[in-house]
């Protein structure tokens, strides 16, 4: 049980949460203030009084979207699962394992992202019913909630391990229960070091029971993970959006996947995986057509502090992977652009190909997949791009969903 305990460095970390803050319309950040003047004048006696005219003192313009004034919302669009968990107690044998995940559109996101810059405090709201994912103005507010990897104190089991200039924050949830460890763990790619006007971020929670640990496969044992992977930026107003011309952006990837591929043989439990990497998207505002092509490395499975075999998981870690799709852009229907993909894989290291069959329901086949692509415009002439993406696998008695997001500056 003290092993169990030293996997899990945030319990010296006290709870926080609750609590709203007042914040702008999503997604804005108010206009600067026009320059102030300053003048002398002067005179005395029968002399003629002068003086110098005010001299304008510009507004600095904002280092990023975070580079802010008062506190900000930002609306969160990408994509969050959830995987309920009971054990059996019988080793081999799965219990009931209730998954749900879900895609937001860039008019339905999935939560809200608040910064007060005055005392760098960020309050996270995720909610998505159809993923079974509800965390209500999460406040992270403690300077102990930033932490990082490398000493005794790092964020929680299944985080991404040092992804490049991203901070991580990390608390105690909400549970009320004394007996309930719930860790929260929000991280985000720091503004200005790929994108000014847009992040990925990140989301894992680990809820369960240490008496009760899931390793062991105590009988009735439950547990609760929740994983996303969404961004958060400053929306570019429509006027600004350019109707000629065409443009590429490149910047980050970030996704979250649940690949089973044994439910109708082996019966693995399952498990979370990421795929951390680039993407690439092309823009003809003419035509309002756009193409994307992602590339990424998929990490270890891990769970409860252990790293899961490969021969456990459907996706070997170290695989890499590849997906390219196309997209429409029409600000007035989806407010940003939308798309599907047309080819995605993963190369395992032994060099086997994997593809997820995302076909969909059709006459010849039994499979019944689907995909998704929703991104939109950031910054001021959309300078940046951002969105989120779903591969859900259609082949019956396999758990395969592929739930990402990406940016992208112009180049």
């Amino acid at each position: 049980m003290r092993k169990w305990f030293a996997a899990l460095p945030l319990f010296a970390l006290a709870a926080c949460g609750g609590g709203g803050t007042d914040a702008q319309t999503a997604g804005s950040i108010a206009p600067p203030t026009g320059g102030t003047g300053t003048g002398t004048g002067g005179g005395s006696g029968g002399g003629i009084g002068g003086g110098t005219g005010g001299t304008a003192t510009p507004t600095p313009t904002p280092a990023h979207f975070l580079d802010v004034g008062t506190t900000t919302s930002f609306q969160a669009v990408g994509g969050l699962h959830s995987l309920n968990v009971t054990e059996t107690g019988v080793e081999g044998v799965e219990g009931p394992r209730l998954y749900a995940g879900n895609a937001a559109t860039v008019r339905a996101p999935s939560g809200e992202i608040s910064y007060n810059p005055r005392d760098g405090i960020f309050t996270v709201t995720l909610a998505d019913t159809a993923a079974n994912v509800s965390l209500n103005n999460y406040r992270f507010q403690d300077p102990a909630h930033r932490t990082d990897y490398g000493g005794v104190a790092n964020p929680q089991w299944g985080t991404p391990t040092n992804l490049t200039d991203f901070n991580y924050l990390e608390g105690v949830g909400p549970s009320s229960s004394t007996e309930r460890v719930d860790a929260i763990t929000f991280f985000y790619q720091r503004p200005g070091s790929q994108t000014k006007y847009v992040s990925l971020a990140g989301y894992v929670r680990n809820a369960f029971n240490p008496t009760r640990n899931p390793l062991a496969n105590t009988a009735n044992s439950e547990s609760v993970f929740e994983r996303g992977a969404f961004v958060f930026g400053e929306s570019t107003g429509r006027t600004q959006i350019p109707l000629t011309g065409q443009a590429t952006f490149s910047g980050g990837m970030l996704a979250t996947m649940v690949s089973n591929t044994s439910l109708d043989t082996a019966r693995f439990p399952t498990y979370f995986q990421w795929i951390t990497g680039t993407s690439e998207l092309k823009f003809d505002f003419a035509a309002a057509t756009m193409s994307v092509l992602m590339n990424g490395t998929v990490s270890a499975a891990n769970y409860g502090g252990q790293i899961i075999d490969n021969s456990f998981v459907g996706v070997a870690s170290g695989s890499t992977f590849k997906a390219e799709g196309t997209g429409k852009i029409d600000l007035t229907k989806t407010g940003g652009f939308t798309g599907n993909f047309v080819t995605a894989a993963f190369t395992q290291p032994n060099g086997t190909v994997v593809r997820p069959d995302f076909a969909k329901v059709n006459g010849s086949t039994s499979t019944a997949g689907a995909n998704s692509i929703d991104g939109s415009f950031y910054g001021p002439n959309a300078v940046n791009v951002g969105g989120g993406f779903r591969i859900i696998g259609g082949i019956p008695d396999q758990r395969v969903d592929i739930l990402g997001a990406f940016t992208g500056a112009k180049k």
